[in-house]
């Protein structure tokens, strides 16, 4: 196998390594400016409606399992995106050269 393919499987698992720890460790901690802007007494007003509010799958916020696919989802769709775009940038200089 290539050392570019090993580079990117080892890039994904380590950000699903990240997905996994924000998931089950980090996704059921108090938020500290939430905590603070109920000290002084403030609210959230939404100026845009997300598709996945309070990251999570609407009617299953409390699933973990849910959050996990979501999550993992969204990383590998942002690697997709993120390698298309650099192989039109590549494919494109090609093209100048």
């Amino acid at each position: 196998m290539e050392s570019k393919y090993k580079m990117l499987i080892g890039g994904f698992l380590i950000a699903i390594l990240f997905v996994v720890i924000g998931v089950f460790v980090l996704g059921f901690a108090n938020e500290t400016l939430d905590i603070i802007a109920g000290l002084f007494g403030t609210h959230e007003s939404e100026t845009w409606t997300s598709p996945f509010p309070d990251y999570g799958i609407p009617g299953l916020e409390d699933n973990p399992i849910a959050s996990l696919a979501l999550g993992i989802g969204i990383t590998g769709l942002i690697l997709v995106l993120t390698f298309l775009i650099g192989w039109l940038v590549t494919r494109r200089k090609q093209k100048t050269s």
